[in-house]
């Protein structure tokens, strides 16, 4: 009898959660213009998949256990392979639809990755962006104690490093 009660609400929690996911990606949709096919680029998830997803066909915990038994079958692959994270497509989706971060924000985020995953520090971004150190600092303490222009060459030459630096695979 309890085993029925769980295997209930793990179903309709699983049901939930879809239903969530799906309304999250139809506002993508509807008002940002995100199309399914740019969504499955974005996160390496399968576009028949997404759209199978979207017409109820599939639901959410197929794709781990699909990416599970992936896995099992083809160990050598899966450290050279790019499969997609399962949590991609809700955490891209929850970002992209409820996360309305200023800009500021998203500037400090993107040096706090440089700084994290790449070990790049304050002088070198005030190089690449043309400021004195001082200014760096001073933005991540306040973005509001440096001029517009130098928040743009802040913004720009992060970006850039950020976006140079995660594409290692077209260098090789």
């Amino acid at each position: 009898m309890e085993i029925d009660i769980i295997r209930q609400n793990v179903s309709k929690n699983v049901n939930q959660n879809d239903s969530i996911l799906r309304e999250d990606i139809q506002n993508l949709i509807k008002n940002y213009k995100i199309e399914l096919k740019s969504l499955s680029k974005i996160t390496g998830i399968d576009y028949a998949w997404l759209k199978d997803f979207m017409d109820g066909k599939n639901i959410f915990i197929d794709f781990f256990t699909n990416l599970k038994n992936f896995t099992e079958n083809n160990r050598e692959n899966v450290n050279n392979s790019n499969i997609p994270s399962p949590i991609s497509l809700s955490s891209i989706v929850s970002v992209l639809s409820y996360g309305r971060i200023n800009e500021d924000e998203r500037v400090k985020a993107v040096i706090d990755v440089l700084i994290a995953e790449f070990e790049i520090n304050y002088e070198t971004l005030a190089i690449y962006a043309g400021l004195v150190v001082e200014d760096v600092q001073s933005f991540m303490n306040d973005a509001n104690s440096i001029s517009i222009e130098k928040k743009y060459k802040l913004a720009v030459a992060s970006l850039f490093l950020h976006y140079l630096f995660k594409q290692p695979e077209k260098f090789k």
